[in-house]
């Protein structure tokens, strides 16, 4: 156990050190404020169809329970490409994995290491950002409308602190088992951008439209999915594997 937290620490310590990572939490923040614009959109169009204050609060309460059930998997997810990199890709460049490998830790146990040291602070990062965005956005688009606080719905709230940090897990999970046995572990982070890329453009979309989209359901089977698939190849993954892929 001390060791899988020696790998856990060390991986994250190495990614706070990156200014990249850094970069990327100002990345997130200028991100949020691209929904100001989005939600300025639905409560002019409230206001222009002489919508009541009460109307006015429903609207915004959607649009906001939407972004809070979207943006903190979206952004977990583009921390997760920094975090990655140094999980797996400077270890294999720096060849410290196959001296893990001789190590009494499995590898199996190394896999959930690194898994858990990308985990751990995408999503706490991740979490944190959404949290100042919100805030910000109640205070200065919410508050002058409806003159009071929109605070998420209870699922909207447990489905971030709950089913995003479990589907986060797997889906590294999955990706760190190909950086793991692949020459070129740089591939498996496509997947990462694929699926940012997906939640951005379709967030936007879904909250322009004032459309109501229960999140809950949709992680939850994509946690089953995942977990499934992480369970299978759990059984194929090998030393030698590994050791091939070092050397290309």
């Amino acid at each position: 156990m001390r060791r899988f937290r020696v790998i856990i620490g060390k991986d994250i310590r190495e990614a706070l050190r990156s200014r990249s990572t850094y970069l990327y939490i100002m990345l997130l923040l200028f991100l949020m404020f691209t929904y100001f614009s989005n939600l300025t959109a639905v409560i002019n169009r409230a206001i222009e169809s002489n919508s009541s204050e009460n109307g006015i609060i429903e609207v915004s309460r959607v649009f906001l329970n939407s972004i809070a059930s979207t943006v903190p998997m979206m952004y977990s997810i583009l921390m997760c490409t920094i975090f990655a990199a140094y999980a797996v890709i400077v270890d294999k460049a720096k060849r410290n994995l196959e001296s893990l490998m001789v190590t009494p830790i499995s590898l199996k146990q190394i896999w959930m290491a690194k898994t858990m040291g990308v985990t751990i602070p995408s999503v706490a990062i991740a979490l944190g950002v959404s949290l100042v965005g919100y805030l910000v956005i109640n205070f200065l688009l919410v508050i002058p409308y409806t003159h009071g606080f929109i605070v998420p719905d209870l699922w909207v709230i447990l489905t971030d602190l709950v089913l995003v940090p479990i589907l986060i897990f797997f889906v590294v999970a999955l990706v760190i088992y190909f950086q793991l046995i692949v020459s070129n572990p740089r591939v498996a982070n496509l997947v990462f951008t694929a699926v940012f890329l997906l939640l951005f453009f379709g967030s936007n979309v879904i909250t322009e439209k004032g459309l109501v989209v229960n999140y809950s359901l949709i992680y939850a089977g994509l946690i089953a999915l995942c977990g499934v698939l992480t369970y299978i190849l759990s059984f194929s993954l090998t030393k030698e594997k590994v050791i091939l892929s070092s050397k290309g």
